[in-house]
């Protein structure tokens, strides 16, 4: 396992497990023997998160698991983290590499860089075959937040298409990118500028028109940077 040591100021270690209480994330990295704290945010799911981190500091893992799950199913990133990092450990629950690269994979599309060498570990545990059913449960996932209008999945989905499946597929990603760019969402419209780069000539208009065909489809609200909602922040 990666050893990595994070910026000390946000982490206190607890039974081996390295936690931080920035937005209240675990960090299941290799024993650092330092231990310092800083201030949790102040969002209504820090409650849940709380009583999580509670139940790791004693030792009850597989109430941590339960908390850390309803969390992770509402896209809170972090406590997707946490459950990879519980369940590559076996705490809680017998060792699962396939649902840690699971919520490896998803933490690792919003945005937490330390799922990038858990999910490096798992692939290196499992067989092609099982990370290929994995990336097909992330997919799912992915597509099912869309589908109840999730704003926060879409680069996401896109980016799943650029670095999770193993052939990465730039039409699909340019498409999503292109839709999240059009509702004004960060960082998108680089995004879909760079994609369009390895997009060939004669497929840039198809996939276009189809973006656009999606964009209307599913006429999601457009970004407001003043709401907080999905991923860390809701």
């Amino acid at each position: 396992m990666h050893t990595t040591q994070p910026a000390l100021s946000r982490y206190v270690l607890l039974n081996g497990l390295v936690i931080s209480l920035v937005i209240g994330l675990v960090i299941g990295l290799a024993l650092t023997g330092a231990i310092t704290t800083a201030n949790a945010g102040s969002h209504s799911a820090d409650d849940t998160f709380g009583e999580a981190v509670q139940a790791v500091k004693d030792r009850d893992y597989g109430r941590a698991l339960k908390l850390f799950e309803q969390q992770a199913n509402d896209a809170k990133h972090d406590a997707q983290y946490n459950m990879a990092v519980l369940l590559q450990a076996g705490k809680g629950q017998p060792r699962n590499y396939l649902d840690a690269l699971y919520w490896g994979w998803l933490a690792q599309l919003g945005g937490i860089e330390e799922a990038e060498d858990l999910v490096g570990d798992m692939l290196d545990a499992l067989t092609e075959k099982d990370a290929e059913a994995v990336r097909g449960r992330v997919s799912e996932t992915l597509q099912a937040r869309l589908d109840n209008g999730d704003i926060n999945a879409i680069a996401q989905f896109a980016d799943y298409h650029l670095s999770i499946i193993v052939e990465p597929d730039y039409g699909t990603a340019y498409i999503w990118y292109s839709i999240a760019a059009a509702l004004n969402i960060p960082e998108m419209a680089d995004r879909r500028d760079d994609t369009e780069n390895d997009i060939e000539a004669e497929e840039l208009a198809r996939l276009q028109t189809e973006a656009r065909e999606l964009f209307d489809k599913y006429n999601f609200a457009p970004f407001n940077p003043n709401k907080k909602g999905g991923a860390n922040d809701s």
